[in-house]
């Protein structure tokens, strides 16, 4: 099929799903089970860290959030396009998560039992209008007042400077974590995916359909039946069809695909060697030869479809966890945008044409001549319909000339 000599085909040669069934009985059986057990062992250890890692990123992920709201009312402050009063508000709030979290520590000598049981209770008022010491200073208050006031925005303030500095380096820290977490994540799922279409393939399927017991497989013999599909295709030009469709441009390319369905029916004998154990199969093979035209959307959507069912698994357990996460990983890992990509570009004054005019009656001739030609070397529905139908023609005499090959190749009678 894809012999690329004279008297081969060349054709582009893939192979479709391949199903197998043994009885349960037999030495196979057993050693492809032993086999399937140990691949399904190592991959469910790989999902078990795997499973870990989502929960610690998921936790950093969490730890990030909060730095960035916490990050909120300073970013406000040093925010130039900010009014007055949004960076007053974003004072007040920082004041706030300092006297709830850093001044009540001190017990007693905190701004609210200090207004609760010593009754200062102009203090907590006069700490959200004052910002400075000159600015107590001009506050209406007895001096006891105003020492302990500046005082406390003295710690505000020098807290306010060093909890900025250090929610930020915390901040840059959990992103590279999240990073090295997110990496070991991916090479975790690239050393998972292997075992998992290792015990894909080793998993047996019955090569009937409907759920139809097996008549050829007998539980208490040696025997089981295997069934392999090749495919290949072969891309026909316009030029098929006729000389002068050569250069001619279609939306669509069209293949004539083959199929070659093998349904083999064996008796495996086991053999022994220095490589290990091997099977030797005879039987009897019943082929199928089938033939089809298909163009590259129907050929797009055959070659999307995954060669094994089970490989679904790795999507739902690596590939579904990964894109849910990957909105939020890439929101920390996008790079900031640069001062160059921020200039304006100038745009240019289109200038008019003078001679414009002249040519308008001469465009008005050459138009129509102009969607004659070009129709015509796009290709119409006729041409289509044709190249279709020529490479139904080509496929049906591939599929024989394959079938003829195979015969007469092994002395059969070739007809």
């Amino acid at each position: 099929m894809r012999d690329t000599s004279p008297s081969g085909l060349q054709l582009e040669v893939w192979k479709g799903p391949e199903d197998f069934e043994a009885s349960v009985t037999s030495g196979y059986f057993g050693e492809i089970g032993q086999r399937a057990s140990l691949m399904q062992q190592k991959a469910m250890e790989y999902l078990g860290v795997i499973n870990n890692l989502i929960k610690s990123i998921l936790n950093i992920i969490y730890d990030l959030k909060e730095f960035e709201i916490r990050l909120i009312p300073y970013n406000d402050l040093k925010n130039e396009n900010k009014s007055k009063e949004e960076k007053q508000s974003a004072l007040y709030s920082l004041k706030g998560v300092w006297m709830d979290q850093v001044d009540s520590r001190k017990g007693r000598g905190s701004i609210n039992l200090l207004v609760q049981d010593l009754q200062f209770i102009t203090l907590r008022d006069a700490f959200f209008v004052a910002n400075t010491a000159g600015e107590a200073d001009n506050l209406d208050l007895n001096e006891r007042v105003k020492n302990i006031l500046k005082r406390k925005l003295a710690e505000f303030n020098a807290w306010k400077e060093f909890s900025e500095k250090e929610i930020r380096k915390r901040y840059e820290i959990e992103k590279i974590y999240l990073r090295s977490q997110v990496g070991t994540l991916k090479l975790y799922a690239n050393w998972l995916k292997p075992y998992l279409i290792a015990a894909s393939k080793l998993k047996m399927r019955s090569t009937t359909e409907k759920n139809i017991t097996n008549p050829n497989i007998v539980n208490s013999f040696s025997n089981m039946e295997i069934e392999i599909k090749l495919y290949g295709k072969k891309k026909i030009p316009p030029e098929v069809i006729h000389e002068s469709y050569k250069g001619i441009e279609l939306n669509k390319e069209y293949y004539a695909v083959i199929e070659v369905i093998m349904k083999f029916r064996s008796v495996p004998s086991a053999l022994s060697g220095q490589g290990g154990r091997q099977y030797l199969h005879g039987g009897r093979v019943d082929m199928t030869f089938n033939s089809f035209a298909f163009d590259s959307t129907d050929q797009k959507a055959i070659e999307s479809v995954e060669l094994y069912e089970d490989l679904e698994l790795i999507d739902s357990y690596v590939g579904s966890s990964l894109k849910q996460l990957q909105e939020e990983i890439d929101h920390y890992f996008k790079e900031e945008p640069k001062e160059e990509s921020k200039k304006k570009t100038k745009t240019k004054i289109p200038i008019e044409n003078p001679f414009r005019g002249l040519f308008e009656g001469f465009k008005e001739i050459y138009t129509p001549i102009k969607e004659s030609i070009t129709t015509k070397r796009k290709g119409s529905r006729i041409a289509h319909k044709e190249l279709e139908e020529k490479t139904q023609e080509k496929a049906k005499d591939l599929a024989y000339r394959i079938y003829y090959l195979y015969k007469l190749t092994h002395g059969m009678i070739a007809i």
